[in-house]
């Protein structure tokens, strides 16, 4: 959480306690290791909440006190006993038990997929020239998560392990040759797991585009949160104060979007349908957009 703080110090902008309204409290997912985008995630909520702060009044923001993997945080927040709000790609099962707040916070860049592979198998990555020869490539996924769902729709070979640090040693044993991963996730992880695993490597020889928006969810008893929220985002959007956060810990990532050697993959999302993305549309990073409308071309395509 240090860094949460030391960002928003970077923003100019701090949680303000201090009225004499009995502030909210708002309670998000412990975070024992820090990601990128739960460290963004955290500091644009405190963001929205402060330029909410004058319409909704006073908050504070409390962590729970273990962590929670995702499938577990949308039990809580249908309790609506423990965190008041959590970030989650759109699923039916999270747009039945919880409140979105349709406002895509990374952008769309989580849409852009790339993989970690085996070095060793370098030589099926460049034979992959086609949707369908990738198909036959077992991926690797991670328990409840929602792009696991997707490919699994779309005619891929998913193999599902147990928590994230089990995968890395599934792709090293070659019980897969391709485990997929975000822009932002790609990277770091490289970093931290080239050490124990020496081939390990950044596939580049081809990514997946699947509109994958990342939106805030508030369990179903705190309806005003989520409309604090709503407003809070769209003010913030509005001031630059998002854009300047963003760019503060996305600003590499956004590279690899435009890596022109990469051959991009276009597969629907299952989870949702076009108005996610026409919704979300004045919000998103341009790259995402002329990604998506370059998809739809090839779908009209004769």
């Amino acid at each position: 959480m240090k860094l949460f703080f030391c960002l928003l110090l970077a923003c100019g902008t701090l949680p303000s306690f201090a009225s004499d309204a009995e502030p909210i409290t708002v309670t998000i997912p412990y975070m024992e290791v820090e990601a990128s985008h739960r460290a963004y995630a955290d500091a644009v909520l405190a963001v929205a909440l402060e330029a909410s702060k004058e319409k909704y009044g006073p908050y504070r923001i409390v962590q729970e006190e273990r962590q929670s993997v995702i499938r577990r945080q949308l039990v809580e927040l249908e309790k609506g006993t423990s965190i008041s709000v959590a970030v989650s790609m759109p699923t039916p099962e999270w747009l039945d038990k919880a409140i979105p707040v349709r406002f895509p916070l990374m952008k769309g860049i989580s849409s852009y997929r790339l993989f970690l592979g085996n070095q060793n198998n370098k030589f099926l990555f460049n034979k992959i020239k086609t949707l369908n020869d990738l198909k036959q490539l077992n991926i690797g996924q991670g328990p409840g998560w929602s792009t696991g769902k997707i490919l699994e729709d779309n005619g891929f070979k998913v193999v599902y392990g147990g928590p994230y640090p089990t995968l890395i040693p599934m792709l090293e044993a070659n019980r897969f040759p391709l485990l997929m991963r975000s822009i932002f996730e790609v990277q770091p992880e490289f970093k931290a797991y080239k050490k124990i695993m020496p081939n390990l490597t950044i596939v580049d020889e081809f990514a997946i585009y699947t509109y994958l928006p990342m939106y805030f969810f508030v369990a179903k008893n705190q309806p005003q949160l989520a409309e604090r929220l709503e407003h809070g985002l769209k003010k913030a959007h509005a001031n630059g104060e998002l854009d300047k956060l963003f760019n503060i810990y996305f600003t590499d990532d956004i590279k690899l979007i435009k890596h022109k050697n990469i051959k991009t993959f276009y597969i629907p999302n299952t989870n949702i349908d076009n108005s996610f993305f026409e919704h979300d549309k004045p919000y998103l990073l341009k790259s995402i957009i002329e990604l998506e409308e370059k998809n739809r071309k090839i779908k009209n395509a004769p």
